[in-house]
């Protein structure tokens, strides 16, 4: 393909040599292009394990991550941190000391287990009913054109930072009901949050993101005491705040459990909703921006019928596949595609690999928009953890890619050799991305 970008294996320049006993996750090669050794995971050892951090089992084949992730009584979520790099003494004595200044985190939705986590999902999913993620529809669109209108195409556009990352933080800042003001921040507290996922960083940039996740904490706190004092609000975290289970919703768990979240579970909530509302979208645009430049024919075809953007939007979530990788921990010992998982053990699973799984795509690394199996596709995640704000981000991707082709008649990535990649390989993402750009 044009300029190297799309191999045989996706969005990538080139691939990374490995063997089983050599792969690390946190190699800049396997961020950049992990989709050959995912290959070769799924083929010659789909659950295996890896010496890297604290140690984990990597799983990478779509049917056994399925399987794992619909048994969540086996494979827990509640494994606190996210993070997989095992600290020094000396640091881990620091990480408590700025934790201490924070906000306790607790259990809620990604880190939590039945029934806690039926309880919680009922509650945030008022936030994202039909009606209430199609309200968001005028202020995306509104924010699209005038983050193009600001665009001075005289020369290169930094795409990341003009387009992929403003978009979604204003709209989640929006959504939040916190001031457009607070954008910068929002953006520097996710970063914050997804450093510490899957990245293989300096003692000084963990503690640096630790307090970027306080910040964030107090922030939010100090937004839900507003709310409490001041109720009627339609945005997410006062329905947040406000929301209460009816009796009938409330009568299949545990008795003297709360109908409404605490403070501390709304905290936890919300600061994954920024991560996720940010990441997502931001990963998506830019990587569907990558893909086009070397087949235009489809930028040229969603001109011409704006009504296959939905399903471009599909097949480019299953290709990149922006939140690659979950993690589990077993409850007990358990046997997976052969291999037994100890009990306690801490289980990733490699949702990117699945979705690039040659058994149940065809041509997995072909963008085929019209594919029929759509439903097995892994971007959101699978079982009970489905992401919840999936609705909302799938609007946004879309209304974006509307008018994205809507304004640019063509354009040019200008290092599309050299795309720089993030740190981590669990949220994989280009963080720039020049483009020369011709408008319509």
């Amino acid at each position: 393909m044009k300029n190297g970008v799309i191999t045989q294996y996706g969005l990538c320049v080139k691939g990374i040599e490995m063997t089983l006993e050599t792969l690390n996750p946190v190699d800049p090669a396997f961020i950049a292009c992990p989709f050959p050794a995912y290959e070769k995971l799924r083929s010659e050892s789909p659950v295996t394990y890896l010496d890297y951090g604290q140690g984990f089992w990597f799983v990478t084949r779509h049917d056994l991550i399925v399987q794992a992730a619909n048994d969540p009584e086996t494979f827990s979520s509640n494994i606190g941190s996210l993070a997989t790099a095992t600290p020094t003494a000396e640091l881990l004595e620091k990480m408590r000391a700025v934790a201490a200044e924070g906000i306790r985190n607790v259990p809620s939705l990604l880190t939590a287990d039945k029934p806690l986590h039926t309880r919680n999902r009922r509650l945030v999913a008022r936030a994202f009913t039909p009606r209430a993620v199609e309200l968001h529809e005028p202020e995306i669109r509104q924010a699209c054109r005038g983050l193009i209108a600001h665009w001075d195409v005289s020369k290169p556009i930094e795409f990341v930072s003009q387009f992929a990352i403003p978009l979604p933080v204003r709209i989640i800042a929006r959504a939040l009901g916190v001031p457009a003001s607070r954008a910068d921040d929002f953006k520097r507290w996710s970063d914050g949050a997804v450093a510490l996922i899957g990245s293989d960083l300096s003692d000084e940039e963990v503690l640096a993101a630790m307090r970027a996740n306080n910040e964030l904490s107090h922030f939010i706190q100090s937004e839900i005491v507003d709310r409490r004092a001041h109720p009627g609000g339609d945005d997410i975290l006062s329905t947040l705040v406000h929301a209460t289970l009816s009796d009938e919703e409330a009568s299949d768990l545990e008795k003297g459990t709360s109908k409404q979240l605490s403070d501390l579970e709304i905290v936890s909530i919300v600061r994954q909703l920024l991560v996720a509302g940010n990441e997502t979208t931001t990963n998506l645009l830019t990587q569907l921006m990558v893909r086009f430049h070397s087949e235009p024919h489809w930028w040229k075809s969603m001109q011409d019928d704006p009504a296959i953007i939905p399903h471009v939007i599909e097949e480019l979530l299953r290709l990149t596949t922006p939140s690659g990788v979950n993690r589990r921990r077993t409850t007990r010992p358990v046997e997976l595609g052969g291999v037994t998982i100890p009990a306690g053990a801490d289980v990733l699973l490699a949702y990117m690999s699945g979705n690039h799984d040659e058994q149940v795509f065809s041509c997995p690394e072909e963008f085929n928009p019209d594919r029929k199996n759509m439903r097995d596709s892994l971007a959101f995640g699978k079982g009970i953890h489905l992401c919840v704000g999936a609705p909302l981000a799938r609007l946004e991707a879309k209304v974006a890619a509307e008018e994205l082709v809507k304004a640019i008649a063509s354009y040019e990535l200008l290092e599309p050799d050299h795309l720089a990649w993030n740190q981590t390989f669990m949220l994989r993402a280009i963080h720039k991305l020049p483009i020369k750009v011709t408008l319509l």
